[in-house]
């Protein structure tokens, strides 16, 4: 155990021993010099340079004079640096590893464009400055300096300009006479502060793709020319442009800050807006703005606003606003949406204004058209139609519309309609409910089904006596002008007692301030001692006055008519239910084996709620 640990803390030693090393590691040319050289031969200056900078250097004898004495102060110099004051015009040099060859300078070609290269200096602090953009806005030939503030660009036309930006610096813009394609050119920039103005889009591509996953974030912030969107304040145009990926195309390394009326990316393409039309073979990535038609195989992602056509193999993602048309395989995502979309599997938006198909659902945090889904609609607010296969969901909204398979549920909303196979639920019903069971708070339309509960409506327990059943319990529940009856009766005798289960529908209507009248129509299974399971049902129709005595009590009376429908064929018909009705109006044979009687009666009760 004792060697096994001691092996363990070696291979952990040696593993962040590498590891700082690694880290400390900085490349030949960039490490730096604190030395004075005076008069000494280039050949002994050369010496001098490797054994401070712990480096190798590589050349032919015969490369550099003799007898020719150079003499620098050094202090804080970068080994490339110090070559570029030490070596003549006609020696380059090149490093590989921690070796640095010098060779002649090859003769150049008439037309070829020279390289300028240099440090970008902080004209403060005398600090290189990483991660800074420089390019040619009329070529869009660009260069980026790199961690140790270093930057090689193709010399521009004589007539042309160089602008250098980076976020927090003022920008920059140079003359090639101010460069020196000899040597150095180095660029001081000045920062404007943590008070000065820095250019910020609307919306930042990179939270978008940060929420399409970590993995995707990480790969596109490798993109070399990244960089150049976040330093880039110029918006720059092109009639049309071709890439293979992004930043790999006619638009070089500056694409994510050109808009373009006419884009074709081979697999992919990213850049700052399009105009007219763009067209992916796998996938389009516009930073801000969209006009028009885009199209690719996998996904469309727009930083800011889409107001055009959008079609996409698996999704289209949008980060401010789309108006128009959009069609995706799987999905589509916007923060504001008008229009017409449609996709295989959801919607997603804020705020929806216009019509959204789904295979599967559509979610909205604010829905003002409509919404059809396979599954379900979901909505924070929804002013407009929902209707989906299975259910819809909404907290908020007015005169808002629902159809589902299953159930519609609308929170706090206030609902015009809600048509469901199981039930609804709703804050406020202004229309109509239909379903076997409706919930509400309150209700100013009708909620029709078996079974209705408002809160703020009907809530009537009724006893009552007829003249069968001596002794009845009701509830009645709804709306005035519609609600539903649940009921149970008893008749008690000398060998066993006459029981009634009923369920009704009815409707009240105000008279005066003290008296409503009501009709109510229902229907009661009748069976005496166990359940009885062959037809013996009262079907009765009842029309009555309500007193108001109090508060929460009312006194009704009323008649009724009765019809009672029984299956002769039982023994116990005979005995028990030919005798149900107290006496007839008629009394027939209906069909084969079955039986009709009909009689007025009259019911009476007290009400409470």
């Amino acid at each position: 155990m004792v060697a096994a640990n001691k092996y363990t803390l070696l291979i952990i030693i040696f593993i962040c021993a590498r590891f700082f090393s690694l880290r400390a590691e900085v490349p030949p040319l960039e490490r730096e010099l604190n030395l004075s050289i005076v008069n000494e031969k280039i050949g002994n200056a050369l010496q001098i340079i490797q054994q401070e900078a712990k480096i190798v250097f590589s050349y032919q004898p015969s490369l550099i004079n003799p007898s020719q004495t150079v003499s620098v102060q050094l202090r804080k110099r970068t080994v490339r640096e110090a070559l570029a004051l030490i070596l003549p015009g006609n020696i380059i040099y090149k490093a590989r590893n921690n070796y640095i060859i010098l060779k002649e300078k090859p003769s150049e070609k008439p037309g070829n464009k020279k390289d300028i290269s240099g440090y970008v200096i902080d004209a403060k602090t005398q600090q290189k400055v990483a991660n800074v953009t420089i390019y040619d806005p009329k070529t869009l030939q660009s260069a980026t300096s790199d961690a140790y503030g270093f930057y090689t660009i193709k010399s521009p036309p004589a007539n042309a300009t160089l602008s250098v930006n980076r976020q927090n610096y003022k920008d920059t813009t140079l003359n090639p006479v101010d460069l020196n394609e000899e040597k150095l050119s180095n660029i001081p920039i000045v920062a404007v502060g943590d008070s000065g103005k820095t250019f910020k889009d609307s919306i930042d591509l990179r939270s978008v793709v940060e929420e399409l996953g970590s993995a995707t974030s990480a790969l596109f912030k490798q993109l070399k020319g990244y960089i150049n969107t976040l330093n880039v304040r110029d918006t720059l145009h092109r009639n049309w442009q071709v890439s293979f990926l992004p930043f790999v195309g006619t638009n070089h390394k500056l694409s994510g800050n050109v808009y373009n009326d006419y884009s074709f990316n081979i697999l992919g393409g990213y850049s700052r807006g399009t105009n007219v039309a763009e067209i992916g073979g796998l996938f389009n990535i516009d930073k801000n703005n969209v006009s028009g038609f885009q199209a690719a195989g996998l996904f469309n992602l727009v930083g800011d606003s889409l107001q055009g056509a959008q079609v996409a193999g698996l999704f289209n993602v949008n980060g401010v606003n789309a108006k128009g048309a959009q069609g995706a395989g799987l999905m589509n995502i916007n923060r504001h949406f008008a229009g017409s979309q449609f996709a295989g599997l959801m919607n997603i938006n804020e705020e929806m204004e216009g019509f959204s198909g789904a295979g599967l659902m559509n979610i909205n945090e604010v829905s003002r058209g409509a919404t059809v889904a396979g599954l379900a609609n979901v909505a924070d607010t929804l002013d407009g139609v929902a209707v989906a296969g299975l259910f819809n969901s909404s907290r908020y909204g007015r005169n808002g519309v629902q159809v589902a398979g299953l159930f519609n549920a609308a929170g706090e909303a206030e609902a015009a309609v809600q048509v469901a196979g199981l039930f609804n639920v709703c804050g406020l019903m202004k229309g109509f409910q239909v379903a076997p069971l409706n919930i509400s708070d309150s209700a100013t339309g009708v909620p029709l089904g078996l079974l209705s509960i408002v809160r703020k409506g009907v809530h009537q327990l009724e006893l009552s006596a007829d003249e069968v059943f001596y002794s009845n319990l009701s509830f009645r529940t709804g709306v005035p002008v519609f609600y539903n009856i649940l009921s149970m009766g008893l008749q008690p005798g000398s060998n066993a007692t006459l029981w009634q289960l009923g369920y009704g529908l009815g409707t009240s209507f105000r008279i005066s301030n003290r008296l409503r009248g009501d009709i109510t129509a229902s229907i009661h299974h009748v069976s005496k001692g166990a359940l009885y399971l062959a037809p013996s049902e009262l079907h009765r129709l009842y029309a009555g006055i309500e007193y108001r005595l109090g508060k929460k009590v009312t006194l009704a009376a009323g008649p009724t008519v009765n019809l009672y429908f029984s299956d002769m064929l039982p023994g116990e018909y005979n005995h028990t239910y030919q005798h149900i009705a107290p006496y007839t109006i008629f009394d027939n044979a209906v069909g084969e084996g079955y039986n009709l009687k009909g009689w007025v009666g009259a019911k009476v009760s007290i009400r409470f709620f």
